[in-house]
């Protein structure tokens, strides 16, 4: 987990690791490249810290994490408050634009916090349905 963190504190995402979380990585020649959390809150899913080392950015690796969500998100209703510039990232795994008003709580507060700090954030929805293919270009694994 030290990795992860390190990884995470390099693209200065501070969200703590919750021991009930899905983490997924990525890795390349056995470094750790990219990471995806999969949370848990107020009863719905939320789509959180996914991050890629800029050195291996626009490589795919975003999308190989965001495809291997899928099993888990296809499972529930799933939200994520991604930077407006990821709209379409994000789109490709079906989530659509929602209002603060469709958020749990928590998510609202969220992205009024984000908002409050000039960070340009928007709510994320997406509705469960079939599951997709995994890549296996890089490597790809699930800590419980």
């Amino acid at each position: 987990m030290s990795a992860i963190t390190d990884l995470y504190a390099k693209a200065g995402y501070g969200a703590a690791i919750n021991p009930s979380d899905m983490v997924i990585v990525a890795h390349s020649d056995e470094q750790l490249v990219g990471v995806v959390r999969l949370c848990t809150e107020e009863g719905v899913a939320v789509l959180r810290g996914m991050q890629v080392r800029s050195a291996f950015q626009r490589q795919g690796i975003g999308a190989q994490l965001l495809r291997a969500c899928k099993p888990f998100l296809d499972q529930h209703i799933s939200f994520c408050l991604p930077y407006a510039h990821l709209l379409g990232f994000y789109g490709q795994a079906g989530f659509e634009t929602a209002n603060e008003a469709d958020l749990p709580d928590v998510l609202a507060q969220r992205l009024s916090s984000y908002t409050a700090q000039g960070k340009d954030i928007l709510a994320m929805r997406r509705f469960p349905h079939g599951v997709a293919e995994q890549s296996t270009h890089h490597s790809l694994r699930t800590l419980a």
